[in-house]
């Protein structure tokens, strides 16, 4: 039988894929249990979020006080927060998503009667002479296109609803891990390192600190950036008088969480209620996102998380069309941590294998190759 290093692994994946087939057959077994990890996954998430948040204020908090109190203290705070966001701002944002929602029958009319006059043009009439590119066809296509987003829009909205319904009641949980995470989060690593030989032990350590740092960076910074972003798009949103400035402020702030494709998908809705102003206003959104979005990259973004996520653009970018087109707008997201976790373990194991290299036994003689 061939021993070479590929037909090793050619080995290796045949056998994880009759696993996988096995597995397939007595899924009634392990539906249950994914059933189980898909019901927690969206609680574990949250929290985990949470406890990267509060732990550089439990950490401050805590060379002072004992811990079970800092903890105390940074949940009243949150909840402090909370309470002036549903106080002083879901209000107006509530409101904003009623008249919306009453005005999107007028909004879709004013954006086809936009294209009915844009087709008018000369210079699209000269191209609408051509059937495969004629105006007619063209119109058709942009209000097609429309229909098509909005109805995405509404469908990923509907599923977000029905996923926090199914998963209420687990939601509950949430503020528990977090104070556990928060209590107990430091004992993690060493409970991870008694499960692995001693011999790994060094290059473990080294992968956990760099993990977390990775993970702890990307969401401190998101955080951070998509509230600037949200802030300095509300602001330039009432400075051009756009109609739902606060929404569409909103909706700048929860889609940076998507890495460079993000400011596009709040682009395309923000214009189309911009259209229904003129098309003038459409630019000017533009270039406030655009703006916005260079202002949180190049000044505020690399003071707050540095080199940890060590991630090129371009990967990055595909990363993320390839997580929509599989996961969708959620698999967008967390796409990027997931990929600095997998790089930063594959790098860890490559080092640790370079480093401690054995020499191969000589099939023939029995013994190792010497030099």
């Amino acid at each position: 039988m061939p021993q070479g290093k590929w037909f090793r692994i050619g080995y290796g994946v045949i056998i994880v894929l009759l696993i996988a087939f096995l597995a397939s057959k007595v899924d009634f077994v392990f539906d249950p249990i994914g059933k189980v990890l898909a019901a927690l996954f969206v609680p574990l998430l949250i929290s985990g979020m949470f406890y990267y948040l509060f732990r550089p204020f439990v950490r401050i908090l805590s060379l002072k006080l004992p811990k079970v109190l800092a903890i105390l203290l940074v949940y009243i705070g949150a909840l402090g927060i909370c309470y002036l966001f549903f106080w002083m701002i879901w209000p107006p944002i509530r409101d904003q998503s009623i008249t919306l929602v009453n005005n999107f029958p007028q909004i879709v009319a004013s954006v086809q009667s936009w294209l009915e006059s844009l087709q008018k043009h000369e210079w699209l009439q000269e191209i609408g002479q051509k059937d495969a590119l004629s105006t007619e066809n063209l119109t058709n296509k942009l209000t097609g296109s429309l229909d098509t987003l909005l109805n995405s829009v509404v469908g990923s909205v509907r599923g977000i609803f029905n996923l926090i319904m199914n998963f209420f009641f687990l939601l509950g949980l949430v503020p528990f891990m977090i104070y556990y995470l928060l209590s107990e989060g430091d004992k993690f690593p060493g409970l991870i390192l008694r499960m692995l030989p001693e011999r790994y032990h060094r290059e473990a350590s080294g992968a956990l600190k760099e993990i977390d740092a990775s993970i702890g960076s990307f969401i401190l910074s998101k955080v951070l950036t998509s509230l600037l972003i949200g802030l300095l798009t509300f602001i330039g949103y009432l400075l051009i008088d756009l109609p739902y400035p606060l929404l569409l402020g909103l909706i700048a702030a929860i889609t940076n969480f998507i890495p460079y494709i993000g400011p596009l998908i709040a682009f395309i809705p923000t214009a189309v209620v911009g259209l229904t102003v003129s098309p003038m206003t459409v630019l000017l959104i533009g270039v406030i996102l655009v703006v916005s979005n260079q202002i949180e990259a190049n000044l505020i973004g690399p003071r707050i998380i540095g080199k940890q996520m060590n991630v090129h653009p371009f990967t990055v970018m595909l990363l993320v069309i390839g997580a929509s087109s599989i996961i969708g707008a959620f698999g967008m997201i967390i796409v990027v941590p997931v990929y600095a976790i997998i790089k930063i373990i594959a790098t860890r194991v490559y080092e640790f294998r370079k480093n401690n290299h054995i020499p191969p036994k000589d099939p023939i003689v029995g013994g190792t190759k010497r030099p």
